[in-house]
């Protein structure tokens, strides 16, 4: 960032505006160029990979929350549908529409951005274009294993009405928003509350700072949040005309069972020492300075955007990407803001540009783990079979998404993992150790019950392969207790493995599952 804008303060000494345009424009192309192979050196990340499964799926005719059991909303699906219809229609990869897909959410969003601050007029314009390069890495580069996923697309789309909301907060010569840029930013800030509702406070906190800094509250009747406001009343009626089942009976399942698990002290641990260094990087960069509209709203919304994070306590680093990924915004705008008195930036000093890389590097750290999985177990795979059907023993998707599509398989499953079963099973022994025996067999029936289930889709389906999460050992030491799962792998022999699953395939001898044509004769 120190070389970027050394370089660009010795463009505007020449007063080569056309020359720093370039060069903006250069590094733009290379953050981009950069993060096309980085991003995409395995495929899409496991939450995506079953989201697309679960599109062709619903394509396929597949009813959702009755043959597909999935623990979101039904905009889940919605939002990456367009994409895997694309896909078919001109017999590309739907792994590689996705990521076009998510690259040019991330270019439009940016870019619309950069419009609404041009409109604006912020004082600090000529330096945050510099920072573009900056700012696009954060949406292409630093979400590593974060890319693609729900809160990534969101937050893209988001930071647009962030930016009209630091112009209502503070109308640069008394300029205001156009209607147009105000709905379009408020439809695109509406998609972040579509993926996940709490989000709306993300949204909320940002709207009241500009109550309380135009001692007013005209601002909260702004175009932007009625459209935000009308979309989520249609959202709510949709989802209850068309998927009535998600809310009478996934949601209470996972209010239940999937809300109830939470790992607080690792999310607190993992990223609480980071976001604090960081708020506190906030102050330092530039000591004294009151902090400008932009830097304020980028802030609060991160800070309302850790709420969510320690809410769902899962600890998932795409959980943790729109607290972070706000809170650099903010510090990268921080650098950028003008000092009312010497009017350009005011020079950082290089411990403090030290200080702010340290941040950056640390805050990445959660997302640069891969779930890629490994390559000697696809190849041996591959060679043993064919375009298989594909089922897994195990609570994780990661276990089972990729790796099913990698291999080119059909997934036979209404889960993308046992995560039921693995949640049941964990609160059952949790209720145990806590002398609640009523509880804990409440989650063992509702362990049982699920397991009932998973062998009778086994042995329906008789898929061609079974991936055995290795790592689940509560639920592998569950099952080796039942006899019916133990002579249901009597079938199956092993073919490859690798530290967290074991692959399974159908012994030559054992027929498949009947095809509907054939149980009809």
């Amino acid at each position: 960032m120190s070389a970027l804008q050394d370089r660009l303060a010795s463009l505007s000494d020449d007063g080569s505006v056309p020359k720093r345009r370039v060069w903006t424009l250069g590094l733009l192309a290379v953050v981009l160029a950069a993060a096309i192979p980085w991003q995409t050196r395995w495929g899409v990340v496991s939450d995506t990979s079953w989201i697309i499964t679960m599109c062709e799926r619903m394509l396929g005719g597949d009813r959702l929350y009755v043959d597909l059991i999935e623990a979101n909303p039904p905009f889940t699906p919605w939002l990456f549908m367009p994409a895997v219809v694309l896909a078919h229609k001109f017999g590309i990869s739907p792994e590689i529409a996705v990521l076009g897909y998510s690259y040019a959410i991330c270019l439009f969003g940016l870019g619309f951005a950069v419009v609404i601050a041009r409109c604006a007029g912020f004082a600090e314009n000529a330096t945050l274009f510099a920072l573009l390069p900056l700012f696009l890495g954060l949406l292409v580069i630093f979400p590593g294993n974060a890319f693609t996923q729900r809160e990534h697309l969101g937050m893209a789309l988001f930071a647009p009405l962030l930016v009209l909301t630091a112009w209502r907060a503070a109308p640069p010569e008394g300029r205001t928003p156009s209607l147009p840029l105000a709905l379009l930013a408020g439809l695109g800030g509406s998609i972040l509350v579509l993926i996940k509702p709490y989000y709306a406070l993300v949204v909320l906190v940002p709207a009241l700072y500009v109550v309380w800094r135009r001692r007013s509250v005209r601002p909260l009747f702004a175009a932007e949040y009625w459209v935000i406001g009308l979309i989520g009343v249609a959202y709510v009626v949709a989802v209850l005309h068309f998927y009535p089942q998600f809310l009478d009976a996934i949601y209470p399942m996972l209010v239940d069972t999937y809300m109830r698990v939470r790992n607080l002290q690792t999310v607190l641990l993992m990223y609480g020492p980071v976001y604090l260094v960081g708020l506190l990087m906030l102050r330092l960069l530039r000591p004294g300075l009151p902090y400008s509209p932009l830097v304020a709203v980028f802030a609060l919304a991160s800070l309302a955007a850790m709420v969510p994070l320690i809410y769902q306590a899962k600890g998932w680093p795409y959980h943790a990407f729109p607290a972070f990924s706000l809170l650099l915004t903010a510090l990268l705008l921080r650098t950028a803001q003008i000092n009312p008195i010497t009017h350009p930036p005011g020079a950082i000093e290089p411990r403090r540009k030290v200080m702010l890389a340290a941040v950056i590097t640390a805050a990445a750290i959660p997302f640069m783990q891969t779930q890629s999985p490994n390559a000697d177990l696809i190849v041996k795979v591959r060679a043993a079979v064919q375009n298989p059907t594909v089922a897994l023993v195990g609570s994780d998707i990661a276990a089972g998404h990729p790796l099913t599509r990698m291999l080119g398989g059909t997934w036979i499953s209404s889960y993308c993992s046992d995560w039921l079963g693995g949640f049941s099973l964990y609160l059952s022994a949790t209720e145990a150790r806590a002398g609640n025996p009523a509880g804990a067999d409440h989650y063992r029936q509702i362990f049982d019950h699920y397991i009932d289930g998973k062998l009778d889709e086994l042995e329906t389906k008789r898929p061609a392969l079974i991936i055995i999460q290795k790592t689940d050992t509560a639920m592998n030491a569950a099952l080796s207790r039942r006899q019916d799962y133990a002579s249901f792998l009597i079938g199956y022999g092993m073919i490859a493995e690798d530290d967290n699953v074991r692959v399974m395939q159908r012994n030559a001898g054992l027929s498949q599952a009947p095809s509907p044509a054939s149980a009809s004769d």
